[in-house]
């Protein structure tokens, strides 16, 4: 069964504003729940987090979206909507890779490459893609290697390097890859002409059935990478994941619940099944 690997964006009071921006641009979006804090959103079947989780973070273009347009008006309403307040990191142009592409930072710091094409070509509509620049550069391919061992379905789609005369680029870095964890794409790159660094503020959320998957999940996770608070950590190379109990969803949206709940998680590092419905029922 799919096990699916979901993107939290990490926002300064503004994750209900940029949900209904997304919902307003994407054709295939919604809003599937929604408190104080959190707000839930599905584009094309790729679920994301947005979090209202203060001033401390904010999203870059480490962790980016890659989002399959099969018409280009449909390219062009989404650049014309994200441009304002943006960042423009590549123009939309004709590229070696594609008829169209372009890859823009909307104005909540939220990553995205657009690019008309086929769905068909990756099997999805939107695909995270992990950048590795500056301390990270050239770790693409041992981070591929890395999660593989970890999932139990995986598969690599296929490796692009980069030539002898891509400078500022080694020779035999990863110039893309494309890879399947459990049935989520994922792109990976190296890149030498960029600095952004991996952080909280694109996490990627498992959500575990069971204490053997989180356990499994905590330990390989957090090989010479660190622990962090309430199921956080960070991997050996800076990105960001929660480890986290499909029932705490039940619980937080029960009000007899929640906040005996939530004083339990608060104060754990690897988040203990038992001991959260133990709290939940004092």
């Amino acid at each position: 069964m799919k096990k699916q690997i979901t993107p939290c964006l990490w926002f300064n009071a503004k994750a209900k504003e940029a949900a209904n921006l997304y919902c307003s641009v994407f054709a295939d979006a919604k809003i599937t729940d929604q408190s104080p804090i959190v707000t839930e959103i599905d584009i094309s079947g790729q679920k994301m987090i947005l979090l209202d989780g203060g001033p401390m973070y904010q999203p870059n273009a480490s962790i980016s979206f890659y989002y399959i347009c099969e018409q280009a008006e449909e390219f062009d309403r989404i650049w014309n909507a994200f441009n304002p307040g943006g960042t423009v990191l590549m123009p939309a142009d004709k590229y070696p890779w594609g008829e169209k592409y372009g890859w823009i930072t909307d104005k909540y710091g939220v990553s995205w490459q657009l690019g008309l094409g086929k769905i068909s070509d990756v099997g999805q509509k939107i695909t995270p893609c992990l950048l590795f620049t500056g301390n990270q550069y050239g770790r693409a391919e041992e981070a591929i290697s890395h999660y593989s061992s970890i999932f139990g379905s995986h598969e690599v789609d296929g490796i692009l390097r980069f030539g002898a005369s891509e400078q500022p680029d080694e020779e035999g870095k990863v110039k893309h890859a494309q890879i399947s964890l459990d049935g989520n794409k994922f792109m990976f790159m190296d890149s030498a002409a960029h600095k952004f660094t991996f952080s909280e503020g694109v996490s990627l959320t498992i959500y575990c059935e069971t204490q053997q998957e989180i356990d499994h999940y905590w330990t390989k996770l957090t090989e010479s990478g660190a622990e962090s608070m309430c199921g956080w950590l960070k991997d050996k190379f800076g990105v960001s994941w929660q480890i986290i109990p499909t029932i705490l969803g039940k619980l937080m949206s029960d009000p007899k619940k929640a906040g005996k709940a939530a004083k339990a998680f608060m104060s754990m590092r690897k988040l203990d099944i038992e001991q959260i419905v133990q709290a939940s029922l004092a």
